[in-house]
This record gives structure tokens, sequence and C-alpha cells, in this order.
């Protein structure tokens, strides 16, 4: 029996359903069989008074609400409406179909087809009450996966706004590094301007410093050729100096004029920097990961390749514990057996970058746009800039084993190789311990790597002996993926398309999970020894790392 307009309150069970349209709450004295709502006294007479395409409508008295009664009074006459012909009822079953129509779209859609049922006349044979509980069950289920879709897309659309105010801010920041290049540019310019300056002013003291000497010397020989008047021998040597001196004078003058005649101070601006801007449309390319780049079906193998990782500084057969591609599509490595950060340009398949470190590393992640974490043996995480060298830039010192590394909104999440994972804040704080669950049942046996899922707010945690184990982001437990190709499961990670790969020690394979069904797609590869997985989303490239080996595994998938 459907309830459409039924509800439940502390003191009336039963709602009118006209009365609740109009925000009023009045307890329902009937029940109308074809209308399948329940009506107060006032309401039942005003639906009596209008006429319906089929005919007078059953009403059964509020006594037998909630009885066997009910359900006996019930019609065996469908009462819903067909939606393309309105006045019709849905009283036609296609068996060839499996189709509920009306006798119009029998005649219209289903004229050619055998199995064609009159739903009162056969509804003994046609209803089995199990199938009504199992449809039930697969609508509880189906909406219960609709709702945990809509609350994830909610949960997508409060963290896509989180991402624009932070690609707000980097658009913001990215101004400021250019102003500060401007700044610099400024300055260094002014700078040259004042050298010029001062250069040329200084050749022009310099000038007038020896015009003043000269203008001194005919000061002095005018004095003299007019003191020296009766004297004629001695005016006739003052007037020949004087003479001499006017010569200097005037040579030095004219010099002096050349020098300084075409003297000037100016700016001419590179107007090709302002050309350079103006063909920018924006400081940048803005670019969204939408649904339409999910994965709902296994990938397939192009091709694989070993890719050798030794470099000249390394004095032991590489070991690489952990591995990452960061969000520009750069590949970094843990070695544990030469104590090395690596940076990987798998292209040329050459080492751009080497880092060592103080103890051996174990896992690494991408915390930030330009920094990373790599987890240390020694109970550290070292935070490492990736700038155009990598450069080790502070650490975290922390009172447990530090295995694998997962980051999600500036949580930080660690794993023991243990029985527990660690969330800890940004700035180093713990914020919760994880281990047992809501029964108090432990839920890890051997933790090893963690992986932040792409498609909603969980992180996968890959389990040694249990399988991959689910947890949400604030740490409690969901449920544990396992399957028969899950062997001593050691490497996680996702496609940023609504997959996850594992792998596992010994002889393992590259298992593909679906992430929102939490179902096996299939096997991308077999793989011994292996210590971690990672995924390029822009190049379809999966990396494997193995034990004590020179070389890691490329696979090319489409």
């Amino acid at each position: 029996m459907a309830t459409s307009c039924s509800g439940s309150d502390e003191f009336i069970n039963f709602k009118c359903c006209l009365c609740e349209k109009k925000n009023i709450t009045k307890e329902a004295d009937t029940y109308c069989v074809e209308c399948q709502d329940y009506y107060c006294s006032p309401c039942t007479d005003l639906h009596k008074m209008f006429p319906s395409a089929i005919g007078e409508h059953h009403f059964i008295d509020k006594s037998s609400f909630n009885t066997a009664d009910l359900q006996k009074s019930l019609p065996s006459f469908p009462v819903e409406k067909c939606e393309a012909h309105k006045t019709k009822l849905l009283d036609m079953y296609c068996a060839d179909h499996d189709d509920i129509a009306c006798a119009t779209c029998i005649a219209i859609k289903h004229r050619t087809c055998q199995n064609i049922h009159s739903v009162p006349d056969e509804i003994d044979t046609l209803y089995q009450k199990t199938e009504v509980e199992d449809i039930q069950q697969k609508l509880l289920r189906i909406k219960t996966k609709m709702e945990d879709t809509e609350k994830a897309k909610k949960l997508l659309i409060k963290e896509l706004n989180a991402q624009k105010e932070k690609a707000t801010e980097s658009i913001r920041q990215f101004r400021r590094e250019l102003e500060e290049i401007l700044d610099t540019l400024e300055m260094a310019t002014i700078t040259t301007l004042e050298e010029k300056y001062k250069n040329a002013t200084e050749k022009l003291e310099i000038d007038i410093n020896k015009l003043q000497k000269h203008f001194d010397v005919l000061k002095r020989s005018s004095h003299k050729l007019t003191k020296s008047a009766g004297n004629k021998a001695q005016e006739f040597v003052a007037l020949k100096n004087s003479r001499k001196h006017i010569n200097e004078a005037n040579e030095a003058e004219a010099a002096s004029v050349t020098n300084s005649s075409g003297v000037k101070v100016e700016f001419n601006a590179d107007l090709t920097m302002i050309n350079a801007l103006k063909d920018f449309k924006t400081f940048g390319f803005v670019s969204v990961s939408e649904s339409e780049n999910m994965r709902d079906k296994l990938y397939d193998v192009k091709s694989k390749k070993l890719v050798n990782i030794k470099h000249e500084n390394d004095r032991r057969t590489c070991s690489v514990y952990g591995s990452c591609f960061t969000d520009d599509g750069l590949l970094f490595l843990a070695d544990y057996s030469n104590k090395a950060l690596k940076l990987i340009d798998l292209s040329s398949e050459s080492i751009k970058d080497r880092l060592d470190l103080y103890a051996s590393p174990l896992n690494i992640c991408q915390i930030g746009k330009n920094e990373i974490a790599v987890s240390l043996i020694n109970q550290t995480i070292q935070f490492v800039s990736k700038g155009n060298k990598l450069n080790a830039i502070k650490q975290q010192k922390v009172d447990h084993f530090c295995h694998g590394l997962a980051c999600r909104d500036d949580k930080l999440f660690i794993s023991d190789q243990s029985t527990t994972v660690y969330i800890y804040d940004i700035n180093g704080s713990m914020i919760r311990k994880i281990s047992t669950d809501k029964q108090g049942d432990a839920i890890f046996s051997s933790n090893s790597e963690i992986s932040v899922s792409s498609v909603g707010r969980m992180i996968y945690v890959a389990d040694h002996w249990k399988g991959l184990i689910v947890l949400d982001l604030e740490g409690n437990y969901k449920t544990t993926i396992t399957d028969p190709d899950f062997v001593y499961l050691q490497g996680v990670c996702t496609d940023k398309r609504g997959n996850i790969f594992v792998c596992g020690w010994g002889k393992s394979k590259i298992v593909q999970i679906n992430e929102n069904s939490g179902t096996k797609m299939g096997v991308i590869g077999d793989v011994c020894k292996s210590r971690s997985v990672s995924f390029n989303s822009q190049q379809n490239r999966l990396v494997v790392t193995i034990d004590n080996s020179d070389k890691i595994e490329v696979y090319y998938l489409a």
C-alpha cells in the first residue's frame, strides 16, 4: 500500500494530504484507495464532490489503518494512470517487453506482441510477493547508492570551491611574483640610470673645474696687465702671457663644448616586453578534472618497459620503497638502499636530480605545489622543495614508525607498517590515531602504502594480510576490499579517474579496482617483490618499483 502523503510524528501518525500541502498538520480520518492518499473529514467531503474518470472512489475509515482489513479492502485493479494517456489506467502487461502499459499503449506500441495480459484479470498469476520484496530491497539499495552519490557530488562542489579559492590565491601569488620581478627590473634600470648619470656629471664636473682654472688664470692676467701700465717692459710681458692664456682658454672652451654638446640622460623602454605581455590572454592555464574523464573499464597495456634508475653516486643496488607522480607529472622515487630521493624524467629515461638524505626513505607524497614529504626510517618526515633543485627544507619528528604517506585537505596520513594510521595537520600536530573500528576490533594487521581517493573523500590503505582497507578523511573505518589476486598487498595508488591500482609482495598481480563499486575490473600485469605503484594520469603511465633492483617497470596504458 502506497502512502505518498502519509507521515508520522509524535502525536499524529497519519496526516491529511491536502492540509499538509497548506502546511497544516491535521489527523486523517479516511484513506482513498484509488488516490492512495489520506484525508481529514472536511477534505474527504471536498474530494467526494469531484467526479473521477474511473468512477466512484472508495474510502476506508481510520479505524482500519495499519490493519489487515485495509489490505483486504484494497481493489485488485491498478489505480496508476498512464503518463502518455492521462485518463487511462496502467492495467495491461506485455510479457515480451516486461512492460506495464495502458490499453492505448498496447494498441500502438505492442500490437505485434504475443504475450499480453490483463493485470486485473490475471493478477493472481502475475503477482509474486517475493518479487515485490526483492524489488523493495533493490530500490532501497539504489536509493542509498544515489544518496551516497549525491553526498559525494555535494562534497565535490565543496572541494571545488576550496580549490577555486586556492587557485585564485595562486593567481594572485603569481601576480605578486611578477610584481617582484618588475620591482627588481625597475631597481636595476634605475641603478643603471644613476650610474650613467653619475658618469656624465663627473665628466661635466671635470670640465667645469678645468674651465674654472682657466678663468682664474685669465682673471690674474687681466689684473697683471692693468697693474703694469707705465712699465713698458712689464706690460709687454703681461701682454704676451695674456695672449698665451687667451689661446689656452679658447682651446679649453672649444674642447669642453665639443665634449658636452651631446650629453643627455633619458630612458628608452624595451617594447618587446610590453608586446610580449600583450600576446598573453591570461596568466596561465586553468584546468578542471571533470567526470567525463572517469573510466569504468579495464586499462589495456600497450607496452611495458624497464627503466634504469641507477645514479653514478649510488653505492648499492637500488631498492625503491616508495614512488609518487606529482600533479605536474614528475616522478619521485624513494631509494631506501642509497638513502636518496630521485627525480626521474621518464621521457628521456634519465635522473634529473638526486638528493642525499640523512636516513633511508620509505615513501613520498605531494603536499603542495612545490613541496613533497618523505617518510624516513628514523621516525621523521622530511619536507623537500622541488624548485630548480631538490632541497631539504625542514623535518618533523614523530614518536612512531613512518611508512605510507598521503595528503588531503591539509591533513597528512601516516601508516606505521603495523596496526595504526596517524592523522596530522600540516603544522605537525597529531589529530587522530586510528587502530580500531566502532566495535573496537583491530582494523589493520600490517599496513603499508596509503593513497587518496580521486572521486570521493576516501583513503585507501594497503594491508599486507587483510587487503585494501577503506577509511574516510576523518579516519572512520568504512570497509575492506579483498580478492584472491591480492597477495601480501604492498602498493596502492589511484588514477584520478575513479580507479585504484594495488600490487603486492612476492609473486603478485597489479589489480585494477573501481572506486565507486569496490569491484575488481581486472589484472594489468604480473609482478614480483613489488614495493610501490604510482600512476601518471596525463600520459597513462603506471610505474611499479621493485625491491633490490636498479630498474623500475613502466606500463604504457590505453
